[in-house]
């Protein structure tokens, strides 16, 4: 018979108060609920156990003996070692078991599991959620057999109900946490791409302008020609993005690899006659930063095919990303054209030129431009 020192009705709300506490609250409240419990039903354990995600095995969220007073989680009982206990509660609603050492559900548990624990009889509930087994509520009895009555098992299933419940209500939390993340995390990536795509039309724009107010080429296939490689510049940011689900930083080595791919498969010709070597560095820049830097590098690319390319059977041009001694980034693109200096030239309105030092002072780095003795573009990137 059940000890009437304790109500029933004050129990089941006591592990009806589960759900609302933090992980080290919820162990307190479960030792205590284990304590009273097991007092009432005049048993020495009880635990409750939970499937894992494969439903290969039992993990213990809670194991309490009132011999030693001693609370454990986590421990383990494999499917495959336990079969029949594991259909066992797949089609009974309640395990009531007098002899734990010879019923058919429990045997294959003795040398394991009730010997070493000195468990005699049990009462365990499986617990489901809408139908399916999610894990078990247990009521051990030690030294002697027990029979449970009617009333302790109206007892223990009225507190299986809650603990599934609770359980539910835990898991629909969890969920509906997840969902609002989701949603959040949608909503500001929706304002990050408008945001990305306006800033990417105003440069585009800006250089539209720049070249009706400087440029001096009228070739519409030149013209043409230089913002496609714009706008790839741009188009690649985006798909770096989205492959690697940074959705505002991008992998600086991956995009400049990219960048020079892709430059090599707008001038076929120039396959061979472009160089790179560039490191894997895990270093990230901001999109806004990365798009100016994308650009950078493809003003420099154009210029050089421009001027360089011209007249030279052997042109090659190389691009490097390396870490310096300091460990910042340092990018180097040059040619080996006939060489010029870059200030004395861009004194003379060169619209690739003012382009390139534009970018270039619109980011934080250090720039050394060429010079007729050194015909190369240095950038310093502090990590």
């Amino acid at each position: 018979m059940l000890d009437r020192s304790i109500n029933l009705l004050e129990e089941l709300d006591n592990i009806s108060r589960v759900h609302w506490l933090e992980r080290e609250n919820i162990d307190h409240i479960m030792i205590d609920f284990a304590k009273r419990i097991v007092f009432c039903l005049r048993i020495e354990r009880i635990s409750i156990w939970l499937l894992n995600s494969d439903h290969s095995a039992l993990v213990s969220m809670g194991d309490y003996d009132s011999r030693n007073k001693v609370f454990r989680k986590e421990s383990v009982l494999l499917k495959k070692n336990y079969p029949g206990y594991f259909k066992a509660l797949e089609e009974n609603k309640i395990i009531l078991v007098e002899n734990i050492h010879t019923h058919e559900s429990t045997r294959e548990l003795d040398m394991d599991y009730s010997r070493p624990l000195g468990v005699e009889s049990l009462m365990d509930i499986p617990i489901r959620i809408a139908g399916e087994l999610i894990g078990v509520m247990c009521f051990e009895k030690t030294s002697v057999q027990k029979v449970f009555t009617r009333e302790e098992q109206s007892f223990a299933f009225s507190l299986s109900l809650v603990l599934a419940s609770n359980l539910e209500a835990r898991h629909r939390r969890a969920v509906q946490h997840k969902l609002e993340l989701a949603l959040r995390e949608k909503d500001l990536l929706i304002k990050e791409i408008n945001h990305r795509v306006k800033n990417n039309f105003s440069i585009l724009i800006s250089l539209l302008r720049i070249s009706k107010e400087q440029g001096k080429t009228t070739d519409p296939n030149t013209i043409f020609d230089e913002y496609e490689q714009r706008i790839m510049s741009m188009l690649k940011i985006h798909d770096l993005l989205y492959q690697s689900e940074h959705y505002t930083e991008i992998k600086l080595t991956d995009y400049i690899k990219e960048l020079v791919s892709e430059f090599k498969r707008s001038h076929i010709g120039l396959v061979n006659s472009v160089l790179m070597l560039i490191d894997d560095i895990d270093f990230r820049l901001p999109t806004k930063s990365a798009i100016h830097m994308g650009l950078l590098i493809s003003e420099i690319f154009l210029n050089s095919i421009k001027y360089a390319l011209p007249g030279n059977s052997n042109y090659q041009m190389f691009i490097e990303a390396t870490l310096n001694r300091d460990e910042d980034i340092l990018i180097r693109i040059g040619d080996n054209g006939p060489g010029f200096d870059f200030n004395e030239k861009v004194k003379h309105s060169t619209l690739g030129l003012h382009i390139i030092q534009d970018l270039a002072e619109g980011l934080d780095l250090k720039v050394s431009y060429p010079t007729q003795k050194a015909d190369l573009y240095e950038f310093v990137l502090y990590t």
